[in-house]
């Protein structure tokens, strides 16, 4: 029997993980994303009972869809990383003892919830932003949906739903260029469903810091830079009302460049698409299609990290910038993060990071202060 973790707690159908199950635990891996649903996987050690039995299924708690809440205590308050339901198990019998495991894995609400029906419904004269709040709201989950153009609302126009709700937020937040995922407030705990652009002009979550002395909490850092994937966009379709051409003009992403010098500038001959099959209602969107794919584009810096969450003392979260310092003049600065495994033992938490940049170089604003760091 191992010792009890000190740092995280998990809550299964709102109540305390029991103790023969919580001492049987070994390692807990979570995956949170902007970009897909949250997985997460508990890992429990396996003995037989006197019956042959395994000793922790004797309680058979692990059912599908059953809640599971995982939150971390590293500072003044608990803060939850994932909200999830039980979507899957899996049995390692060994004939060595004590190396037989049971695995549970889950996923938050788009991963289950979600998407498991798929009934027809008509959305009449509503904007993609207003559809995206009901859906959330349909499983109490905090919407935090930004405006969309009102595009395709127009008096008889009706958005009629054919699929599950994830896969119709999924499709309106492709065609609008936004992220959808939900996420659970870190104090609150209760999740939200972001539907917005990338918030990159949000304050950073924290400063990651590589070969910087006594100050390091990332044992590794690396970055790839994709120089010739910057690209501008021009468009070309016909009106479906009047038949009239309409274009799409996208020489520069428009995003906030988290550096000195824009990746897409740095090309002296600029590359061009023309996108086809935009499947445009309206001019309005043909701009918006082709102005997501500069921006997209121009997300060529592509970083990612080990983190020693007990030395960062807080949780990352995808969805915000985070700073990063000790990587050179070039590739230190803002990163937007994407994704974030969290691997969490009785004596250990690493946090994996991934994030994009549109930018190299410092621009000498970089405030590379921690915000929690110095709320304590």
């Amino acid at each position: 029997m191992g010792f009890l973790p000190t740092f995280y707690t998990v809550q299964i159908a709102g109540a305390p993980l029991p103790y023969p199950f919580l001492s049987a635990l070994r390692t807990i891996e979570i995956e949170t994303s902007t970009e897909s649903a949250a997985v997460f996987r508990l890992r429990f050690e396996l003995s037989r009972t006197p019956l042959g039995d395994w000793d922790v299924l004797q309680l058979d708690i692990f059912r599908p869809l059953v809640p599971i809440k995982i939150s971390v205590f590293l500072g003044v308050m608990p803060e939850t990383i994932v909200n999830g339901y039980l979507n899957e198990a899996r049995l390692d019998s060994r004939t060595t003892p004590g190396t037989s495991t049971l695995e549970v894995v889950g996923m938050d609400a788009t991963g289950t919830l979600m998407g498991l029906q798929e009934q027809p419904f008509p959305w009449p004269n509503l904007p993609d932003s207003a559809i995206a709040s009901t859906l959330f709201g349909k499983y109490a989950i905090l919407p935090n949906a930004f405006p969309t153009p009102p595009s395709r609302t127009v008096l008889d126009v009706t958005t009629t739903q054919r699929a599950t709700d994830i896969r119709v937020l999924r499709r309106m937040a492709e065609r609008n260029a936004y992220e959808c995922y939900v996420q659970p407030d870190p104090i609150l705990g209760m999740d939200v469903g972001h539907f917005h652009p990338p918030q990159v002009f949000l304050p950073h979550q924290g400063v990651l810091s590589t070969d910087f002395g006594l100050a390091t909490n990332m044992e590794t850092f690396s970055v790839q830079y994709a120089m010739l994937e910057p690209t501008s966009a021009l468009a070309l379709a016909l009106d479906p009302a009047t038949k009239a051409p309409m274009p799409g003009i996208a020489p520069l992403s428009i995003e906030p460049p988290l550096g000195l010098e824009p990746t897409l500038t740095r090309i002296l001959v600029p590359p061009v698409v023309r996108p086809a099959g935009t499947d445009a209602a309206n001019a309005a969107e043909l701009m918006t299609t082709a102005q997501s794919i500069a921006n997209r584009s121009s997300r060529c810096l592509r970083g990612s990290g080990e983190v020693d969450g007990l030395k960062l003392g807080h949780v990352l979260r995808p969805g915000l910038p985070v700073a990063v310092r000790g990587a050179g003049r070039e590739y230190s600065g803002l990163y937007y993060v994407t994704s974030v495994t969290h691997s969490l033992s009785t004596d250990h938490y690493t946090q994996h990071f991934d994030g994009w940049r549109n930018a190299l170089g410092l621009t000498g604003a970089e405030l590379f202060i921690d915000p929690f760091a110095a709320a304590s």
